[in-house]
């Protein structure tokens, strides 16, 4: 994950070159940054839900200042073999995955059938499906993404009080 000086870097680039709007994506976290054009205030934030947000970046000059987006830790299911891909597995009734359901670790994902053998993915972890990225019945190759999930932190237990909270 970026530290704070690294996207203060990137929000100066784009401050430098004109860029209003620049979006950063890696395995493991996803920065976008949007400038408000010079003569306008801040903008309004615009970020996904249930994302974390970091402050918003200004400098001492008063500039405009940038909405900064960073989800961490999206984990990338992928493919384990080279086949065709069935969202939810190849078993009727079937319920497909998409884009917000809930997962719990070891859930059936997916099946990557390959030379008539039914290859099974599974969640690695419990947590949100951000994204499907392929559609059933497509083919696939081995390590070609096919879910990021948002991992869920698990609750403190409720007879403990929150940190902080006497």
């Amino acid at each position: 994950m970026p530290d704070l000086k690294e996207i203060e870097d990137l929000i100066e680039l784009m401050r430098r070159s004109g860029v209003s709007e620049l979006s950063l994506e890696l395995p493991d976290y996803k920065v976008s940054i949007k400038r408000a054009p010079e003569s306008e205030a801040a903008p309004a934030p615009t970020a996904a839900a249930n994302a974390p947000k970091a402050e918003n970046a200004g400098n001492a000059q008063g500039e405009a200042a940038a909405d900064v987006t960073i989800v961490a830790e999206v984990i990338s299911v992928v493919s384990p073999v080279v086949g065709v891909f069935h969202n939810g597995g190849m078993e009727e009734p079937r319920t497909r995955v998409n884009a917000g359901d809930r997962v719990e670790e070891g859930q059936l994902l997916a099946v990557i059938e390959a030379m008539k053998v039914p290859n099974e993915v599974r969640a690695p972890a419990s947590g949100v499906v951000a994204q499907v990225l392929v559609e059933d019945g497509a083919p696939v190759a081995y390590g070609d993404r096919l879910f990021l999930i948002q991992p869920v932190q698990e609750d403190a237990p409720d007879d403990e009080p929150p940190v902080g909270v006497a």
